[in-house]
């Protein structure tokens, strides 16, 4: 044993210890980030219903005339229609503990309780991932990336465990997984369309294994990952993504949204426009990502490993490529929409780094590992002092949010027409707060202010530099 290995009763003791610290530190980070724009307009939308089920009207009418992602929309309407945010913020923590752990299922040779693993999982969630500010810790935006996702990725953490299992299961999970399948299909359209792609390439595999009479006992990777028999519940689980699917993306309020988008261009050229717009959001939100994930595979190709040995971490870039550049269908892709492609880039970091063995008998394998558990320390450190800075600036953006709402709802219940209210303080700005984008301005009539204005139900709402308030 080596001096720092640790028995398998303190490994699942501190692994249990990470998945609890997750679950908190982004909790209080949840805690501290109020409503902010959409949330407002959805808020006031939802309490004007009159029971539940109104709720899904209002959603029928957004799915006409807006966009199709009613899964999280009716998350998000339940969750105000029972003014219910505190318990939402409970909730929407253990999604993302949910996601982390997700992604550490899918990670196939990792051993028990591998703590270094878990720590670089949430590490890569909270350094690397796409505009967490907004896609996890905003309300609206999280119901339609951090929830959606999930979701996505719970209903494919459940196929696979059964797929490697062998599993054949009843019509109960036939029912089931064609549910499930619905409503992860229905989520969000490039990370969903991941999803769909992934369930095709395990059907290949096996169509390829069955073909060609490769046995179960066979050592080929690619029987002991997925069989040579397709199961009813696989077969279930696909139409109903197909079926989830296809009533997101054929959503009439998608095209009348559409038109509301202008292109400069058009045809070859309009193509080509998009596809370096895309391109250039990926270099954005990936650079270091892309390099990491080239230099281990490198890594494992120097210490031997075989192509088929990496079909687990090749298979999980190729999806990153594939839902990143599915945005090339949408005319202006916005970053946040790379949420679910960065998911799928951290899986197939992490098996690459987990295939970086400190059991192997080469020297050079235990020179990367050891630089692999160095980068991980580092990273620990720096997002500490990092958390420990914006956690505070979070705190103060809290309070003054509070006082701001405390004091609009006051001039609302005695009838004020026009009110004035300060701005944030620029000095608490951070990474991981969406507050300052979507902070009132001095101008009533700008969105962020009609939103507020509707939620409390004034005409008027403009912003003055919190140095020239005096009110409070």
């Amino acid at each position: 044993m080596h001096v720092f290995e640790l028995d398998d009763k303190w490994r699942k003791r501190l692994f249990i210890l990470e998945v609890i610290t997750c679950y908190l530190t982004v909790l209080f980070f949840m805690i501290m980030t109020p409503l902010l724009g959409d949330d407002f307009n959805y808020y006031a939308i939802a309490r004007n219903a009159n029971s539940f089920w109104e709720l899904f009207v209002q959603e029928y009418e957004q799915y006409m005339g807006w966009t199709g992602r009613s899964v999280a929309h009716i998350v998000l309407r339940t969750v105000f229609y029972f003014d219910a945010v505190m318990l939402f913020n409970f909730i929407s923590a253990g999604v993302f503990v949910l996601l982390s752990l997700c992604i550490y299922a899918h990670i196939d040779r990792k051993r028990k309780y591998d703590i270094r693993l878990y720590l670089l999982i949430v590490l890569m969630i909270w350094i690397f991932g796409v505009s967490f500010a907004e896609t996890i810790l905003l309300k609206y935006a999280s119901c339609n990336y951090l929830i959606t996702t999930g979701i996505i990725f719970g209903f494919l953490t459940l196929y696979r465990h059964w797929l490697k299992a062998k599993s054949k299961g009843g019509l109960l999970r036939c029912i089931g997984m064609f549910l499930f399948g619905v409503v992860a299909g229905w989520c969000s359209e490039n990370t969903s369309g991941g999803a769909i792609l992934l369930l095709l390439i395990y059907f290949v595999i096996i169509f390829y294994n069955k073909k060609y009479n490769v046995g179960q006992t066979d050592n080929t990777l690619s029987v002991a990952m997925y069989g040579n028999k397709i199961m009813p519940w696989m077969i279930t689980g696909f139409i109903g993504m197909i079926i989830g699917f296809a009533f997101m993306i054929l959503a009439p309020g998608n095209y009348v949204r559409a038109s509301f988008t202008e292109e400069e261009h058009s045809g070859i050229v309009g193509m080509l426009a998009r596809i370096q717009k895309t391109t250039l959001l990926i270099r954005d939100n990936f650079l270091i990502l892309i390099g990491v994930f080239i230099v281990l595979l490198i890594i494992l190709r120097i210490i031997g490993k075989t192509w088929k040995e990496l079909h687990n971490m090749l298979l999980y870039g190729f999806l990153f490529l594939a839902t990143a550049y599915s945005l090339i269908m949408t005319a202006e892709p916005q970053g946040r929409a790379f949420f679910g492609a960065g998911i799928y880039l951290t899986i197939a970091i992490c098996q690459g780094f987990s295939d970086i063995k400190l059991e192997d008998s080469k020297e050079l394998t235990k020179v990367f590992y050891a630089a692999g558990s160095c980068l991980v320390a580092l990273m620990f450190v720096h997002m500490f002092f990092e958390y420990v800075d914006c956690g505070t600036d979070l705190g103060r953006i809290y309070r003054e949010e509070t006082e701001r709402d405390v004091y609009l709802t006051q001039k609302a219940s005695e009838g004020a027409t026009e009110v004035t209210v300060p701005m944030l303080r620029p000095d608490f700005d951070n990474k991981y707060t969406f507050a300052y984008v979507l902070d009132i301005t001095e101008d009533p009539g700008y969105w962020t202010n009609t939103e507020m204005e509707t939620y409390y139900g004034i005409e008027s709402i403009s912003g003055v530099e919190r140095e020239s308030w005096t009110e409070y």
